[in-house]
């Protein structure tokens, strides 16, 4: 009996340790992809209020850009919880589009002559990042994603595969 009662005890202590570690990454995630949302919303708020007039206007906006990429690095090198795995992939896209909108509104910005196709590419650019930081907060709120071009599938999450007995059939 003693040795049963041992082994129970011993099982859910090994469950509860399993569970607290997967919390503490969810914890971790959910942290991070908070100071991930603050520093973005900060920033965008801060290139909503440049004053276009302003001599230094295009400096700061490059540099607000060169701000957004490295939230967006950060974005993607976040460690993500099996929960959430999409993430994964639409946190590394985001930043692949980040880095080229940055990239074109530079190209644009500093060369004079450059043609206004090359400001459309880095809008959309900016555009498709910011598309999937609302798929990633979506699915972080238990939300199917929606729109155009968007493919949800759907897994099951078990750690265990089923035993099933074909004699009984």
């Amino acid at each position: 009996m003693k040795k049963t009662l041992l082994t129970i005890a011993l099982f859910l202590s090994l469950m509860l340790a399993g569970c607290g570690k997967g919390t503490k990454e969810l914890d971790a995630y959910y942290e991070n992809m908070n100071a991930f949302t603050d520093s973005i919303s900060t920033i965008k708020d801060n290139m909503e209020s440049i004053d276009t007039g302003s001599e230094n206007a295009l400096n700061e906006i490059l540099g607000y850009l060169d701000q957004l990429q490295e939230q967006f690095k950060i974005l993607a090198d976040m460690e993500v919880p099996k929960e959430f795995s999409a993430n994964e992939q639409l946190a590394d896209d985001a930043y692949s589009y980040m880095q080229e909108a940055n990239r074109l509104y530079h190209e644009f910005y500093d060369d004079p002559e450059s043609d206004y196709a090359v400001f459309e590419a880095a809008s959309e650019n900016y555009s498709r990042a910011m598309k999937r930081v609302g798929y990633i907060s979506s699915i972080l709120k238990g939300e199917q994603p929606e729109g155009e071009g968007v493919d949800v599938t759907v897994e099951e999450d078990t750690d265990f595969d089923p035993v099933t007995d074909e004699s009984a059939e």
